[in-house]
């Protein structure tokens, strides 16, 4: 999918050039309620429009990984809690173990001898 963007990316500013560079026309971009105001040709305002496109596909995008990447720490931090924990409950365990071991080799002595 990534590729397919990056490609219908390059063909739209392609395209942008193209017909850009054969085309002419001025526009006159007025500011609003103001007296200011500026000409711009098509090629220029197109690749203006395109390229604030990007940058607000890419912030998008920059969110959505840093959500992500803040689910992942908190994944890894739960995970590495319960393996720690885990851990913990086997050493129990084989303590548990050993004890019961020495019990009964203690009621075995008591029960020969």
């Amino acid at each position: 999918m990534g590729i397919f963007c990056v490609l219908l990316a390059v063909l739209i500013t392609a395209g942008i050039l193209i017909t850009g560079q054969y085309n002419d026309t001025t526009m006159n971009i007025m500011i609003w309620h103001t007296n200011m105001g500026f000409e711009l040709s098509f090629l220029v305002l197109s690749l203006i429009i395109f390229s604030l496109g990007i940058l607000t596909g890419v912030l998008l995008m920059l969110n959505s990984f840093f959500e992500k990447q803040n689910n992942y720490s908190k994944l890894r931090k739960q995970y590495d809690k319960t393996s720690v924990g885990a851990d913990d409950a086997e050493e129990k365990i084989k303590l548990l173990e050993n004890k019961i071991k020495t019990l009964e080799a203690a009621l075995k002595k008591q029960i020969e001898g």
